[in-house]
This record gives structure tokens, sequence and C-alpha cells, in this order.
């Protein structure tokens, strides 16, 4: 077990790459982190199916753990670029570039990314997201992306209704009668959002990895989005209808670790929000009877001892 390395593809700073880390290292792996934050001398090399890391030779590793990515999708901050000027563009433009061709290209080379790198979009591209999930049979929200004030209106009309980015990156609100004033409607003229129906239920989060569930909790908080103000977390049990939606979910975006956002009915019927490509799962673990951390180290170990046998990976 020992001789099994696994790279951690985020930052040597970032809470959950080390949380991880510590975990895969405790269960006999040798873990490392591929920190590519861009605020350091560029560290990736690419020849063919050849690869370094700061000198490392990544050839004899097969599995690595996308956490995270620090390349914006698909602009970046403009900052830089105004006190640089172009050679700044061009230069995150490059890095951008080869940190995508090398994710992009580990299937080629006997190496398993989880979670694939053009997964990453999908938290990007909600609308995309959404769709790709309803044409599974997944239940999602109504859902209306529109700069148009006209539709909005429609829209609302028969329904309770929230908002969010299409790109997320800010809480859900829920769209009340201020917000419909024409003051406020004008300001879609210049970028579009997000709008669904409004699911009054309980947040549920379901944890998958390699197409099976691993946890799962009812998170409780002060709003519509529990992630602002106050909230508590417990283990739930669920049925064996939802966990087959999670995992089909999965399967439809190309998921092999996820952590999926449901709301779930009174009728014990869910609705899928969205399925996170990349999950916090640290804080879940203080309460979760077997940790995340734990099964998914574990995953990630063994397909690094499949692959390094010659056979493909379990998946």
């Amino acid at each position: 077990m020992s001789e099994l390395s696994i790279g951690i593809i985020g930052s040597e700073t970032e809470r959950h790459s080390l949380y991880l880390f510590e975990e895969l290292e405790r269960q006999g792996a040798r873990p490392f982190i591929i920190d590519n934050m861009p605020n350091r001398p560029f560290p990736l090399t690419l020849l063919e199916e050849k690869s370094h890391f700061e000198g490392r030779d990544l050839t004899e590793t097969n599995v690595y753990f996308l956490r995270a990515l620090f390349l914006p999708t698909p602009a970046f901050d403009a900052t830089e670029v105004a006190e640089e000027g172009y050679a700044a563009y061009a230069a995150e433009r490059e890095r951008y570039a080869t940190w995508l061709s090398w994710l992009m290209s580990a299937p080629f080379h006997n190496r398993l990314i989880v979670n694939p790198v053009d997964t990453l979009m999908i938290h990007f591209a909600k609308p995309y997201h959404l769709e790709r999930l309803r044409a599974a049979g997944i239940p999602v929200p109504k859902t209306l992306v529109t700069g148009n004030p006209a539709q909005l209106l429609d829209f609302s009309r028969e329904r309770e209704v929230v908002y969010k980015p299409v790109a997320g990156g800010a809480l859900c609100r829920l769209l009340t009668a201020e917000d419909q004033h024409p003051e406020r409607l004008e300001a879609l003229a210049t970028a579009p959002v997000q709008f669904q129906e409004c699911i009054r239920g309980k947040d549920l989060r379901v944890f998958v990895v390699g197409g099976k569930v691993i946890a799962s909790f009812i998170v409780e908080g002060e709003g519509i989005d529990y992630r602002e103000g106050t909230h508590t977390v417990q283990p739930f049990e669920i049925t064996p209808e939802i966990a087959e939606i999670s995992i089909r979910a999965c399967e439809s975006l190309g998921l092999i670790f996820s952590g999926i956002d449901f709301k779930l009915r009174p009728d014990g019927s869910v609705v899928c929000i969205e399925c996170n490509p990349s999950p916090m799962f640290e804080g879940f673990d203080q309460v979760a009877p077997t940790s995340i951390v734990s099964q998914l180290a574990s995953y990630l170990i063994e397909q690094a001892s499949q692959m390094k046998k010659g056979d493909p990976a379990l998946l």
C-alpha cells in the first residue's frame, strides 16, 4: 500500500486538500499535492505522454483527486490585466491552456481524475447542468433564464420564485414584490438571471462516490439558502428510491464523486437542486457515522491499486 501514490490537485493551503492528504497518508498511501495556485512559478511540464510537476515524474501516479483548479472559468480577474496589460492576459491564458490540456489528456495516459475536469463546467453553466439532469429524468425545478422582464413577470405570476446567478457564486434569494419594481427589472437588460420555482421542503445533501451513496444529511438553516446564517446538520437515512436518483444524477453528469443537493418534500419525494463536482465535506464529517473523507480515500486507493496492476479503474 505504501507504494501507491495519489495526487491531489488543489493547494497546499486549502483545507480540504490537506484533510484528504492526511487521511490518504493514514490509510497507507503516499499522497502529494499538485498546487496550481497562480501566484507561483508555473510548475507543470508536458512532453507527449510524460509530465512533471516541479520536477516530480507524474508517470507512475495513476489516480488524482481534482479538488480545485485555481484558474477562472472561462474568464478571470481583470485587475492584473488592468495593471500589467496584455502580457498578464496572455500569461493567464497560457497557464489555463496547459493545466486544461494535462487534465483532459489524462485518460489517454492511463490516469484517472476524480472528477474529470470537464465536470467543473457544470458548476459554472448551471442551465446546462439542469438540462442534463432533466434529460436523464431527474426531477429538477422549473427554471427560467432570461434578461426579459416580461418573461419573468409571466413566470412568477403562477408560482413562488427564487433567483440566483446563472454562473453561481452567490446565495439563492426569494423573489419579492420589490424585486419586480420597474427600476429593479431594468437591471435584467444588463445580464440574465436564473429564476426557479421555489421548492418548499427540507434541504437534503447526499454524497456519492463510485456509484454508491456513502452519506446523507438533513441541513436546517434560517432562510431560503441554508448557507446564509447558522445551520445544523444531522445524518439522515434516505430511501432506495432517493439513492437511485442520486446515483443516476451523477452518472448523467459524469461525476465520480459528488455532493448532491435536494429539496425533500413533505410527501417524501425529492427535487434535485444541483450536483456539486467538488463538494465541501469536512463539516459534514463532524456528524457522519462513517466519515466521507475515509470512504473517499479508500476509493482512491482502491482505484490506484487496480490501475497499478495494469487493470482498468473499477469506477
